[in-house]
């Protein structure tokens, strides 16, 4: 293999993506090549992309100019090449990945569990970005491909639930998901779903009115363009996965002194976010507060609680994924693509919201023969 094959997005419309091939490096001592076995695209990718000047998702595979940016994608990879003592070539790896064939990269702090990547250009993100876990051989290929899909998004979901019951969901008696065909906001609905002090509303709009109604994880459901047959007078909790400046204006006209608390969590309209140093003094109601997992994750470490943590959470995603995949009643079906040429048109699909809610894209990049 002689060249390096990657997709880059272009920085002023996240819609518009390229297939570029650039040298291969030559791999350095205390470095290591990965192939890229296979990668999921979701809206999540979407919300890195639009933050990626913001939060530093930019930095993490510079692209061929600046112009463009590599969007991350969470996937599998094998070593190929090893000149770290510590780490054989085979070994497999779960994490952070550009859309691309290969990467190199520099291990540090590594155990029999994983590495982090101290390659200098990584450095200003949160470490759980550039932290690969190591991997036994997979049972099956889906079971990979489940995987790849929901760890960062069921982690978010499971991290914000957490953020809202902790605080009493700021004693709001209902709350209001945008985006609510969006696996990140079906799994915070799926998080609270046990909790009867609140009433979870999914908002959507006409197109997957039909796809939120089946999940059952939502007691009621509004389109876009029926804001008014929410209650509007009992105290409410928006949870932003849109981040539509326009709906945002509607909600908080519409909802006024009801609305408690604004929990920005994504932006699967590839919008850019509000910015927090410049708040919106036209904006009724409280000020959008970004939600951002690796904070609370961090916040469960410095108390001491990030073991305990984690140990519930591979159980309930364990739940969450078997629920996801359940062949009887499926909310959610797998589309493999081989390598990476229809990544472009996916990334155009996720930017313009008319990507299927029921289907999950892996992109398939580096196939290693796991059984299906």
């Amino acid at each position: 293999m002689s060249d390096v094959v990657r997709v880059e997005s272009l920085k002023s419309d996240l819609g518009v993506a390229r297939i570029v091939s650039l040298p291969r490096p030559e791999l350095e001592k205390g470095w290591v090549r990965v192939e890229i076995e296979r990668v999921a695209l979701t809206t999540n990718n979407m919300s890195y992309a639009v933050f990626g000047d913001a939060l530093g998702y930019w930095n993490l595979f510079p692209a061929a100019d600046t112009d463009h940016g590599c969007m991350p994608a969470w996937g599998f990879a094998h070593v190929t090449e090893s000149r770290v003592d510590q780490i054989v070539e085979g070994t497999r790896v779960f994490g952070y990945f550009p859309l691309s064939n290969e990467l190199v990269m520099r291990p540090t702090a590594i155990t029999t569990r994983s590495f982090v990547d101290a390659a200098a250009h990584r450095t200003g993100t949160p470490k759980v970005y550039n932290v690969y876990e190591i991997k036994a051989e997979a049972a099956s290929a889906r079971s990979d491909s489940f995987v790849s899909i929901f760890r960062p998004l069921f982690i978010t979901s499971y991290t914000a639930a957490d953020f809202l019951r902790e605080r009493n969901y700021f004693g709001a008696s209902q709350i209001v998901i945008s985006s609510a065909s969006s696996k990140t906001a079906y799994g915070i609905a799926h998080c609270i779903a046990g909790d009867a002090s609140v009433v979870k509303i999914g908002l959507t709009s006409a197109r997957n009115g039909d796809f939120v109604r089946q999940l059952g994880c939502y007691e009621r459901i509004a389109e876009y363009g029926d804001l008014a047959s929410v209650d509007r007078d009992v105290p409410t909790l928006y949870v932003d996965l849109a981040a539509d400046p326009e709906l945002r204006r509607r909600v908080h006209e519409y909802f006024g002194d009801s609305l408690v608390y604004d929990c920005l969590v994504g932006s699967t309209q590839g919008v850019q976010l509000p910015d927090p140093a410049a708040p919106d003094e036209n904006l009724p109601g409280p000020q959008p507060e970004f939600f951002f997992a690796a904070t609370q994750l961090d916040a469960y470490k410095a108390a001491g609680q990030a073991r305990a943590f984690m140990a519930q959470y591979e159980r309930d995603e364990l739940s969450f994924t078997e629920r996801v995949a359940d062949i009887r009643n499926p909310w959610m079906r797998l589309e493999e693509h081989r390598g990476l040429v229809d990544a472009p048109s996916v990334i155009a699909q996720l930017h313009d919201g008319t990507v299927d809610p029921a289907v999950g894209h892996i992109f398939e990049i580096q196939p290693t023969g796991a059984g299906e």
